[in-house]
């Protein structure tokens, strides 16, 4: 199986899944899914069910209504008692095999009269006798309907009732009381929790699906980039991931791939930089282990050329010193980021630094010329930073130009910024040279064969130091006619 398989197989998926971050967040959809389906499913169950409570007893009560109006009739004092009773026997027989007895649990009809003495009932079972003041009779004597639901004593069955009142023709009062069995409505409320807990049980099931998925879209590429991560950080470098899953995971897979190539880079750059500086000081390291060999051989023999070996030592340990000194101030740049920095005039900076190199102009035997205003509008800028980037562009201008070429030191300014110019008169820098001369360890091949001194850090770290500072730096050349090198600044606010 290769990798892609491997990777996209059942076994994976599964994986991914159950990883911890996997399981909360199926677990927690699930719960939450589990909380709402259930909450909403007994809510409705028990909305539905106190509905249905309420519009049977609403029925029985219609039901009542009309026993009651059709009973009327039946009550005459003016007629014998036995004729009367067997009369309303006969009625209440007839209306509720008419009316109420179409279903598997019959309606049943009682009338009492006013002292709750029962006197004709649909129901055999109900024996002659008083009632109880149950509390439908209350509320039919009181002008009002109230519905009971309660154990019924002659079929030991537990029955909803309601009772009516009803007004003969001489205007006796007597009761009808309907009751019906709970069990058709009891189990119609089965049928229904058990269609409620069905569509909860079929969305839980879904959800729980949809969590699933969700879940390893996002369980997935975060396990992605978690072993990524442990793979670069045992040295695999070169790992990278397919961003991918919700909208923020696959921007965090292009953000962690764009880190790794930033990091990839600034280790290779490190390396690279490692290589370039055990590589230049070893140069000067090997010129004064010569030296000295060759000093203790002629030290006695020749004191002459002892005192010029001495002298090349000790240009030697000065070029040391600075490529090491340059070496720490790019190392220091790059970890401590930008340095103090506040509102400053560079004119008197730039006049500082001209006065500090005009000894070592009249050393070089070049012309000098300084054209720099009074005052400069203010830069927002680190002053020892600037200092550094100008007198690196003013010794390397001064190391390239002849005998009586012209080293100029210009400053203006322009829309929003600063800008100072560093020019000289020497051989140029080549076309092809031009694009790398900012980087580290970079030596044109003139300068190479001519020995000139240096150590290729000088406008890597002056670059350095510009944007440092919000500033910018470039160069223009013309062979045979010398280089100018231009930083712009941008203006205080």
């Amino acid at each position: 199986m290769n990798s892609f398989q491997k990777k996209f197989s059942p076994a994976a998926r599964l994986r991914a899944l159950w990883h911890p971050l996997g399981r909360r967040l199926a677990l927690t959809y699930f719960l939450l899914a589990l909380v709402s389906v259930g909450g909403l499913i007994v809510w409705s169950g028990v909305q539905l069910e106190q509905a249905t409570w309420t519009q049977q007893a609403h029925n029985l009560e219609i039901q009542a209504q009309l026993v009651a109006n059709a009973l009327g009739s039946g009550f005459d004092e003016s007629k014998e008692h036995k004729r009367n009773a067997l009369a309303l026997q006969q009625l209440v027989n007839t209306y509720a095999a008419d009316h109420l007895n179409d279903g598997d649990a019959p309606t049943r009809i009682t009338v009492v009269d006013e002292k709750l003495r029962v006197l004709a009932s649909s129901d055999a079972r109900v024996q002659a006798g008083r009632e109880d003041n149950h509390p439908e009779f209350v509320a039919a004597r009181a002008g009002f309907e109230q519905p009971d639901i309660r154990r019924d004593e002659f079929t030991n069955e537990e029955r909803i009732f309601v009772a009516a009142p009803i007004r003969g023709q001489d205007d006796d009062l007597a009761l009808a009381q309907l009751s019906m069995s709970t069990r058709p409505i009891q189990s119609a409320l089965r049928q229904m929790w058990l269609g409620l807990l069905g569509a909860g049980a079929l969305i839980l099931v879904l959800t729980t699906v949809v969590s699933w998925w969700l879940a390893r879209g996002i369980a997935r590429p975060v396990q992605t980039l978690t072993n990524a991560s442990e793979a670069i950080a045992r040295g695999a470098l070169e790992r990278r991931v397919t961003p991918q899953g919700p909208d923020e995971i696959e921007r965090l897979g292009h953000a962690f791939n764009r880190m790794t190539d930033q990091l990839q880079e600034l280790i290779v750059r490190e390396q690279e930089f490692a290589t370039n500086a055990a590589h230049e000081l070893r140069s000067p390291l090997t010129s004064l282990r010569l030296r000295l060999e060759l000093l203790q051989d002629a030290a006695r023999a020749d004191p002459q050329m002892a005192a010029r070996y001495v002298v090349q030592m000790e240009r030697e340990l000065v070029n040391l010193q600075r490529m090491v000194d340059q070496l720490l101030a790019l190392a220091t740049l790059e970890q401590s980021g930008r340095a103090a920095r506040a509102a400053l005039d560079l004119a008197p900076l730039l006049y500082e630094l001209a006065d500090e190199i005009s000894p070592l102009v009249q050393a070089a035997q070049v012309q000098w010329r300084v054209d720099v205003p009074i005052h400069l509008p203010p830069v927002y800028a680190n002053a020892e930073q600037l200092r550094m980037a100008v007198r690196n562009l003013l010794d390397n201008a001064l190391k390239y130009t002849p005998v009586n070429g012209l080293v100029t030191l210009h400053a203006t300014t322009q829309t929003d910024c600063v800008v100072i110019e560093v020019s000289d008169t020497g051989n140029g820098i080549p076309p092809d040279a031009l694009p790398h001369i900012f980087e580290r360890f970079y030596r044109t091949a003139d300068t190479r064969s001519n020995r000139v001194r240096g150590s290729g850090l000088g406008l890597a770290l002056t670059r350095s130091l510009v944007e440092a500072n919000g500033g910018e730096i470039c160069a223009r050349s013309k062979m045979k006619e010398g280089s100018t090198f231009t930083l712009r600044l941008p203006q205080s606010a």
